[in-house]
């Protein structure tokens, strides 16, 4: 398998022109890569926004305040142990106050699901790991009231595609 970025997430988000979010995206991706057993064959790091963005000639093109972001940051390459991989992964994510497990979706392997705050702005990340993709999708400033767990697993869908 490996991991392709589509050119609207959801069919309906652009990507976003940030720079302060592709980095966090990139510097997730530099995390995740140690934790392959071996080099990664693919990888992605970027983000998609609700909204096309506006211009500042401090920050460039960036994300308006309350936009809501979708990061995401995966590798493809071989996972050893996903279940394991999953609990280092969030074990360090000191700002979910809660993690549970989640359908994986059709792809399989295991995959969880953690919500908690960032700088007074809701965040929910979701995970999977199988033996040949890991990936962390990160969900900001949607409604805390309902769970982004379907949306992650039509995330998953768009990024995850076999090796042609």
């Amino acid at each position: 398998m490996r991991l392709d970025k589509p050119k609207r997430l959801l069919d309906r988000w652009p990507e976003s022109v940030d720079r302060s979010l592709r980095t966090t995206a990139q510097q997730n991706l530099g995390n995740l890569k140690k934790l392959l057993s071996g080099e990664p064959t693919s990888a992605i790091g970027t983000a998609y926004v609700t909204w096309e963005g506006e211009y500042s000639p401090e920050r460039g093109w960036h994300r308006p305040a309350g936009g809501s972001t979708v990061v995401i940051s995966g590798v493809s390459g071989t996972v050893s142990d996903p279940g394991a991989t999953l609990d280092a992964t969030f074990a360090n994510l000191t700002d979910l106050t809660t993690v549970t497990s989640t359908a994986p979706g059709p792809l399989g392997g295991e995959a969880r699901c953690g919500t908690g705050q960032d700088k007074g702005i809701h965040i929910e990340v979701c995970g999977w790991a199988d033996h040949h993709t890991f990936a962390l999708v990160t969900f900001i400033g949607f409604p805390a009231a309902q769970s982004r767990a379907d949306d992650f697993r039509q995330v998953r869908s768009q990024l995850e595609n076999p090796v042609r």
